[in-house]
């Protein structure tokens, strides 16, 4: 079972200098702590934090790089993009990494995102679909025409492509049925969500492989985000997990893109942590993380270290208690192939 770390964004507060400090700090104790995957999220305009973007970030951190070490997106939202620059920005990325990319895309949920790039928020999965197909064309054919509703392109030769052939692995992000459904369809493997309990894990594992068999497509093994605290016990993990995570959960609830109240976000808060976050003494996560893993394909793991708020000293002792107590005792587990039943 591999590991990985999402950078995600910092309080507005922050200075742009500070938190590029700090997540380069992040990406030295992360890949001392035997992570192998660094992936940044994004948003636009956030009213309370700044998201570094991805692909000049990604570029810069490629210098940073372990032998075995991969970098990704989680997620791109991929229709505010026309698929030209995001294929040849991303082919160019991969080319910089030495082929160590992967893709995530995602159709977005903000309403204000798309309406300060001027796209009907109506069109973003038509866009999200329609561009897929044709960033993938653009990573492996030598000259592309297409005419769709939102693109077109008349016979034009494509120069910059990946390093990786045929194409970088693409992640699809997805929470519901229909989105599992496209995801599985489109990609080459699920983006999965941090919010869904294991059970509801393993019934949308069902619905992507259901779908992956149908179409002939090989079952691979997907990224699984999930909030993992270490702590003496469950109680006591559960207590970092609430101090450590509540301002981020504040700032979603406050923009809409979380479905509680935001004048009840302790209660609700707890609730979450209790449905589908891992919390507990390193060996009760340990076994958690197994249990997942022998019921559906997910690998790598990818956690957040550095939630809006939390110092970045926290930051680091997070991830290298990870390092120490965690992923040692996963490192040589092999999640299953299949969904188990």
């Amino acid at each position: 079972m591999d590991f990985g770390i999402l950078l995600g964004d910092s309080l507005s507060s922050t200075s742009p200098v500070e938190e590029l400090d700090t997540i380069l700090r992040q990406v030295e104790a992360a890949q001392r702590a035997g992570m192998t995957y660094i992936v940044v999220g994004q948003h636009f305009l956030f009213p309370t934090a700044r998201w570094l973007q991805p692909v000049p970030l990604l570029a810069r951190l490629a210098a940073e790089l372990d032998a075995g070490t991969r970098l990704g997106t989680h997620v791109l939202i991929a229709p505010l993009y026309h698929p030209v620059m995001l294929a040849e920005e991303l082919a160019t990325l991969d080319i910089l990494t030495g082929g160590r990319l992967c893709a995530g895309f995602g159709l977005g949920y903000m309403r204000t995102e798309f309406e300060a790039f001027g796209i009907p928020y109506e069109e973003r999965v038509s866009r999200f679909e329609e561009g897929l197909e044709l960033i993938k064309r653009l990573w492996t054919e030598d000259r592309v025409t297409h005419d769709g509703p939102h693109y077109v392109l008349d016979d034009v030769t494509v120069q910059t492509r990946p390093l990786q052939t045929p194409r970088p692995t693409i992640w699809l992000g997805a929470q519901s049925v229909t989105g599992v459904r496209r995801a599985a369809r489109l990609g080459d493997a699920w983006s999965v969500t941090a919010l869904l309990s294991p059970d509801e894990l393993a019934e949308r594992f069902g619905v992507f492989a259901a779908e992956r068999e149908r179409l002939q497509l090989p079952l691979n093994r997907s990224l699984l985000r999930r909030e993992v605290f270490v702590g003496r016990d469950r109680e006591d993990a559960t207590a970092i997990a609430m101090r450590m995570v509540r301002i981020w959960y504040e700032q979603m609830a406050a923009v809409g893109a979380r479905e509680f109240d935001p004048q009840q976000v302790s209660a609700e808060l707890l609730a979450m942590v209790e449905h589908s976050f891992v919390v507990g003494s390193a060996a009760e996560c340990a076994a958690e993380l197994r249990a997942l893993g022998e019921r559906v394909p997910v690998s790598p793991i990818v956690v957040r270290a550095n939630w809006p708020g939390i110092a970045r000293d926290e930051i680091l002792a997070y991830i290298a208690q990870l390092g120490e107590e965690l992923i040692p005792s996963l490192r040589d587990f092999e999640v299953t192939s299949s969904v188990a039943a």
